[in-house]
């Protein structure tokens, strides 16, 4: 894989509730691993996507086990794991290391190749899943006001180039290659 390439993901969805079962049955996943900040809740906060509790419940019932997968500290991810009802997790996981997608797809008994890892960054969910042969989906940041506007100010203008090689290919959601 070329280094442009392992910033690309093979999916993207608007926002994590677009992610239905069957597009998880089609992207080939047996499992979910879930990034936390600006993908299901604004960076820092515990002001969750609107119905993001329903939706890990609709996911797990159609036999999806889910692991937090964050490079949070244990005080962000346990308040977390519990408001959606104790799911597993891994923290301060180093993404875009890859070693926690390992982690966790062997605590869910999954091939790493059936993980989707659903994450709003190229430079850590993205690469990381890329890196370990973990499916990468990305999950459009949530467009509230973060603790550290700057820094994501300056990651979206470095994540432009690669959006973009992708939007040339794809659209939103799962589709044939």
């Amino acid at each position: 894989m070329k280094n442009e390439e392992i910033l690309i993901p093979k999916y993207r969805f608007r926002c994590i509730t677009d992610i239905t079962p069957e597009d998880l049955h089609k992207m080939g996943a047996k499992a979910v691993g879930l990034d936390i900040d600006n993908t299901i809740a604004p960076d820092g906060t515990f002001k969750y996507v609107d119905g993001i509790r329903e939706w890990v419940k609709n996911i797990q019932d159609a036999g999806f086990p889910i692991t937090l997968i964050t490079n949070g500290t244990l005080i962000r991810v346990l308040p977390v794991s519990r408001f959606l009802g104790g799911v597993p997790f891994v923290h301060l996981s180093l993404k875009p290391l890859p070693h926690s997608l390992k982690i966790a797809a062997k605590r869910m008994k999954i091939d790493i190749s059936e993980l989707a890892m659903l994450g709003d960054q190229l430079f850590s969910d993205i690469k990381a899943a890329n890196l370990c042969g973990a499916i990468p989906v990305r999950v459009d940041p949530l467009p509230t006001k973060s603790l550290y506007p700057h820094y994501y100010e300056w990651k979206g203008k470095r994540e432009k180039p690669y959006i973009k090689a992708f939007e040339e290919k794809h659209g939103y959601g799962v589709y044939d290659d």
